[in-house]
């Protein structure tokens, strides 16, 4: 674990602040189901993506990679094999872009939000497609930019306000990096 653990951090703090974060994950993403209800059929607002976002700046790449992908397992055994498919293709896609955009540029939270999301939901109907054989789901696509474009502000607005007090809580040093004009 010591790969995955940031620069000064212990091992056991490590585990007690993943295991937050992973709860945090989990009891949001429950939320977003009780909200999806809501919602038009498929959309979804993406709450345990502000933990995976936070994550990722907080604690680095390889520790946001792991709750990626236990929250994709997560997905996996409480709704099925087909909503763990599309989590995972949506989870990757988002994952990637978020990395490259935390990593590369000074983009605001709300834009790495509203970009991470559309390209969850592009993954998503890339698996959706594949899994069905057609690409006429892709006609989905104009609603779930809508959507994920509505989603990512609400995202990344919630970033913007929670990164101050996480910066508090977790301090980090070595490898991560957490730009404060970000939230200015």
């Amino acid at each position: 674990m010591a790969g995955l653990r940031p620069e000064g951090m212990s091992y056991s703090r490590y585990t007690a602040v993943m295991g937050i974060l992973f709860a945090a994950a989990a009891v949001l993403n429950v939320l977003d189901s009780v909200f999806s209800a809501f919602l038009p059929a498929g959309i979804r607002i993406g709450l345990s993506n502000i933990v995976i976002m936070t994550a990722m700046l907080s604690m680095g790449l390889p520790s946001a990679f792991l709750l990626t992908v236990l929250k994709v397992l997560l997905v996996l055994v409480t709704r099925g094999f087909t909503a763990g498919m599309m989590s995972l293709c949506g989870s990757l896609a988002a994952f990637a872009v978020t990395a490259l955009l935390f990593g590369k540029t000074k983009a605001s939270y709300i834009l790495v939000s509203v970009l991470g999301a559309v390209c969850h939901s592009f993954g998503q109907l890339a698996a959706a497609a594949l899994m069905m054989k057609t690409a006429s789901v892709f006609a989905y696509g104009t609603l779930l930019t809508v959507s994920s474009v509505i989603a990512g502000v609400c995202t990344g607005t919630a970033m913007k306000i929670i990164m101050p007090n996480i910066i508090r809580i977790i301090p980090t040093k070595g490898k991560v990096h957490i730009q404060e004009e970000r939230y200015e």
